[in-house]
């Protein structure tokens, strides 16, 4: 039996094709940055500290831009923090949105879009709020229905996970020429062929690791060369410690396959 790990974040963590909710206790967070535009907001009028190039603000509710050092002092309250993956066609959005509306206050453009999701939502309540909110914030953009030659292609990637899926081979095995490939999984999928073998990836480390595997077993099962090299990559795209996911994350299946 893995040792318990202390965790600076005790809440409820979700996992979607290019998105992680947190929903729960708030915490702090040291400068650092990372390559997902990220929403922060806590319940009710106690408001967070973002500082944000050497300048603190106080906010109960704020965008904060992929790749923008920054550091989070949330303490106190109960917090919804979304990562976005800023390579999507919403999170492209919504990153160039917290550009243009640097530090501005979103709480009540929020309230009117959704409610403050509670701590014991259902894994299904999670995805429907971040697709109310992301479809509201990146300008109304609608999801567009998964067709039969992408869910081949996600296919092709959960067989293939321990090497490296390639867009060519995946088209090759579906009849298709890897230009009309790419551009109908980034469609219908939202988010490019390579970024998501990076997410099932990690979706794969997530299953390994709550069936019992330590940090190291879940990266090789996930195909990472090493648990290091998990590490680093998961730092990158979100900042986070992966511990703080691995162990709580409920994953969704809207797009995934049920293939292990």
């Amino acid at each position: 039996m893995k040792p318990a790990r202390a965790n600076p974040w005790p809440g409820r963590v979700f996992l979607d094709v290019g998105s992680i909710l947190y929903v729960g206790p708030g915490g702090t967070a040291e400068q650092h940055a990372h390559q997902a535009v990220q929403l922060v907001w806590c319940q009710g009028d106690r408001p967070l500290t973002v500082t944000v190039g050497g300048k603190s603000i106080r906010r109960t509710a704020v965008l904060v831009a992929a790749r923008e050092a920054h550091a989070l002092d949330s303490t106190g309250s109960t917090v919804a923090l979304l990562l976005l993956e800023a390579h999507s066609a919403r999170g492209a959005a919504i990153d160039r949105l917290s550009r243009r509306e640097h530090g501005r206050e979103l709480s009540t453009e929020l309230a009117a879009i959704v409610e403050f999701p509670l701590p014991a939502l259902t894994l299904a309540q999670a995805s429907t709020w971040c697709e109310r909110l992301t479809r509201s914030l990146s300008g109304g953009a609608e999801r567009v229905e998964v067709s039969s030659t992408s869910r081949r292609a996600i296919d092709f990637i959960e067989e293939h996970l321990e090497g490296v899926p390639s867009v060519s081979a995946a088209a090759a095995r579906i009849g298709i020429s890897p230009t009309r490939l790419t551009h109908v999984f980034s469609k219908e999928v939202g988010v490019p062929f390579r970024r998501f073998v990076l997410w099932t990836r990690i979706k794969r480390a997530v299953t390994a690791y709550q069936r019992g595997g330590d940090l190291t077993s879940a990266a090789y099962a996930a195909g990472f060369s090493d648990a290091a090299h998990f590490s680093r990559t998961f730092r990158a795209m979100f900042g986070l410690s992966p511990s703080l996911v691995l162990s709580t994350a409920q994953i969704s299946g809207t797009i995934w396959s049920d293939l292990e």
